[in-house]
């Protein structure tokens, strides 16, 4: 018999139809499969297939900080974050009632719960999840940008074994062509013109210390280390709005 365990895989294969459409309904501005088998840690080869989920941010001149004279975009929205842990729970009960396995990876911003499961955040990223099912690439910036919401989206990955219908055209490499306007508005010059290829075995060039200097200088201005401006500056961002 053609099982999954232990039960009949056709039957599984059946009730999981309509489980994107639930996954909009319950919030999500985006969803999608992936197959992240060659990007799984030895932790996860038991559930290889990724449902990426997204949920846009607020408007973002109500994201905008002007302070003692610097101006920063906010990415942080707690209640954004919270809303896609729900939305998480939700699908992992649906498919485990159905006798899947399911493992939910945490949002960014949950890097710091001492549970378990956040701690194993660094071994699966999300831009893995996005990329393989096709709602986005790598910019420029190191950020995931969609084609309709640039880099304002909250990201969260949940991982199975359930027999999804993954995407057939999972990015590959950057789509940001000879846009700049991210390097061009990052104040410490730490973003390069550079495309990213998921060939490549570095990530997008960044210089980490030049931008860890400027979140610094904005700390000290604002009180948080923050900064965003790439993300302002998008111009796919722009249009999601």
């Amino acid at each position: 018999m053609n099982t999954v365990n232990g039960l009949d895989r056709d039957s599984l294969n059946f009730n999981l139809g309509g489980l994107h459409q639930k996954i909009l309904q319950w919030g999500a501005s985006l969803a999608g499969y992936g197959d992240v088998r060659p990007g799984l840690a030895k932790e996860f080869k038991h559930i290889p297939t990724a449902i990426s989920l997204a949920i846009r941010h607020p408007p973002a001149e109500s994201s905008i900080i002007r302070q003692n004279g610097v101006t920063a975009y906010t990415n942080q929205f707690p209640e954004v974050d919270n809303k896609l842990i729900v939305i998480q729970k939700k699908i992992v009960t649906y498919l485990r009632m159905q006798g899947w396995r399911a493992l939910a990876i945490p949002p960014d911003t949950a890097q710091e719960d001492l549970r378990f499961i956040a701690r194993l955040f660094p071994l699966f990223q999300h831009k893995t999840a996005a990329t393989c099912a096709g709602l986005g690439w790598i910019g420029k910036s190191g950020l995931l940008i969609n084609s309709r919401y640039g880099p304002r989206l909250s990201w969260a990955t949940v991982l199975t074994d359930a027999l999804l219908p993954v995407s057939e055209q999972p990015y590959l490499k950057g789509n940001c062509g000879s846009c700049r306007k991210c390097v061009d508005i990052c104040p410490s010059g730490a973003i390069k013109d550079e495309e990213w290829t998921r060939q490549s075995t570095t990530q997008v060039k960044i210089d980490v210390s030049r931008c860890a200097r400027q979140l610094e200088k904005n700390y000290q201005a604002l009180g948080r280390y923050i900064c965003g401006l790439c993300i302002l500056a998008c111009p796919l961002g722009k249009r999601g709005d």
